[in-house]
């Protein structure tokens, strides 16, 4: 073993092991909407930073991108939802997310909201995602890790963010304009504008990636 591998196993050890509640939908579960499974679109993944984790896409987010031909999953990462809390931090939570995403059919496409898309871009930097979405993010590194593979990247924040230092610091990181959307983080589950923004991300992904 070499001393950096050595250096790196002793002084970020594997994150315990937690039992991951995982939210999927796919189109073939949906009874309302006629949708059809495209074979060629990545599956997406998505975490947030609140509590609720893998519930809060559940009544909008998995079923709307289910309809658009894609798997959709949703995971909650250690201490939300139903899955146990455990330390870690911000690398074992990112640890969770890559390993939902091992999880998938194919390579997935991986979006997180607020605190969760600090942790969506760690997990990028280890798993070669389709494409990284970062929406309303909140605590990114100021330096954000550059992904392997080098995905597409869309930053979606909220008008009053768009000239944030940390919207700014992202956009610089990535070289990329954000989109903005009307209301608050909050919002983009329930809010008048959350179908539109979603729908806007889902035209962006394409139908291929």
């Amino acid at each position: 073993m070499s001393l950096q591998a050595w250096v790196r196993r002793t002084r970020v050890p594997e994150p315990a092991s937690v039992r991951r509640e995982i939210a999927v939908v796919e189109p073939a579960d949906l009874l309302d909407v006629e949708a059809k499974d495209d074979p060629e679109a990545s599956p997406v993944l998505c975490c947030t930073g609140e509590s609720a984790g893998a519930a809060a896409f559940s009544a909008l987010w998995l079923k709307r991108i289910a309809g658009s031909g894609r798997y959709a999953a949703a995971v909650s990462v250690r201490g939300q939802g139903n899955t146990p809390a455990a330390p870690g931090g911000v690398e074992a939570r990112a640890h969770d997310l890559v390993q939902a995403a091992i999880g998938l059919p194919r390579q997935a496409v991986l979006v997180g909201h607020g605190a969760g898309a600090a942790w969506a871009a760690l997990a990028a930097a280890r798993y070669p995602a389709a494409a990284l979405v970062l929406v309303a993010p909140h605590k990114l590194p100021k330096q954000p890790p550059k992904p392997v593979g080098d995905p597409k990247v869309l930053l979606a924040v909220d008008e009053s963010d768009a000239q944030s230092k940390e919207a700014q610091a992202i956009t610089d990181a990535y070289g990329v304009a954000p989109l903005t959307f009307p209301g608050v983080s909050g919002d983009v589950f329930t809010g008048p504008g959350a179908e539109g923004l979603l729908d806007t991300i889902l035209s962006w992904l394409g139908r291929r990636d």
